[in-house]
């Protein structure tokens, strides 16, 4: 039997246009997944076959796809991941011997389940840094499901500002959020990364795509915070990464699986606050 909140299929309409103004309506519904506006265009993800019910509520749509959700998570089903002493598991499979760090993630169709490489050497990263150092605050720029910024606050951080600029992914962090009972210590925002660089943390966590990181690099305002866990790069970008970067920032620890690298830098002319 498949348990409340598990994944089999997923169902994916295509629609020209923007649709959130019926998304208060269609979201009622228990097999709703969430909603994606790119460009022209607007997504609607379910868990079920929703054909019947969109007949009646919006426009036609372009097109509809029908996908195993683990193909989406890359042919992993989502289940409880151990990494170190981090356990991240789905809200419908609770680890009953949990002990350690444990992050509960729904991840939808938002990108941070866990089982990602880039994600994985970002959880890996968080736990050496924490061991030495906990950062009172962290600036999470893409912040996908949460999970990082869910992390960094079960080891110890106080506040976490998290942002992304995919709309669904802030709906999937506020619903994670809310499972993990950190309203309170996780401010969630949807936006551009450029535009919230002057926010001041302690740990800057970027797990991005290289083109968007090669940007904020060469800005002056990403730099002056004690730490940066930088994420998503594949090797040939990890050597670039390096050479934008100079002397500006010292590398501190690394991790890498398969072609997938992240770095934890230090920048030394930055001062390192108390525990």
């Amino acid at each position: 039997m498949v348990k409340r909140g598990m994944y089999d299929r997923l169902y994916i309409y295509e629609f020209e246009g923007d649709l959130r103004a019926h998304i208060p309506a269609i979201k009622k519904g228990e097999d709703y997944i969430g909603f994606w506006k790119e460009g022209r265009y607007s997504y609607l993800f379910f868990k079920s076959d929703q054909k019947a019910l969109l007949a009646g509520a919006l426009p036609p749509f372009r097109s509809e796809t029908v996908l195993r959700h683990e193909d989406w998570e890359a042919g992993r089903a989502i289940d409880i991941l151990r990494l170190g002493g981090i356990t991240v598991y789905p809200p419908w499979n609770v680890p009953p011997d949990l002990e350690g760090t444990g992050v509960c993630i729904d991840p939808g169709v938002a990108f941070g389940s866990g089982y990602h490489a880039s994600t994985k050497g970002s959880l890996i990263l968080l736990q050496r840094l924490f061991s030495d150092f906990i950062p009172r605050t962290v600036l999470d720029l893409g912040t996908g499901t949460g999970i990082l910024s869910l992390a960094a606050l079960k080891m110890g951080a106080r506040t976490a500002y998290s942002l992304d600029y995919n709309n669904l992914a802030v709906e999937t962090a506020r619903r994670n959020r809310q499972a993990n009972g950190l309203e309170g210590r996780m401010h969630l925002w949807a936006g551009d990364a450029r535009d919230f660089l002057h926010v001041r943390a302690d740990l800057l966590v970027a797990n991005l795509y290289f083109q968007v990181l090669e940007e904020l690099i060469g800005r002056e305002d990403f730099y002056a915070r004690p730490y940066y866990l930088l994420s998503g790069l594949l090797g040939h970008e990890s050597h670039r990464l390096r050479e934008l970067l100079g002397n500006r920032l010292t590398l501190v620890d690394q991790s890498q699986e398969n072609l997938w690298f992240s770095f934890l830098y230090r920048d030394p002319s930055a001062g390192r606050p108390g525990r």
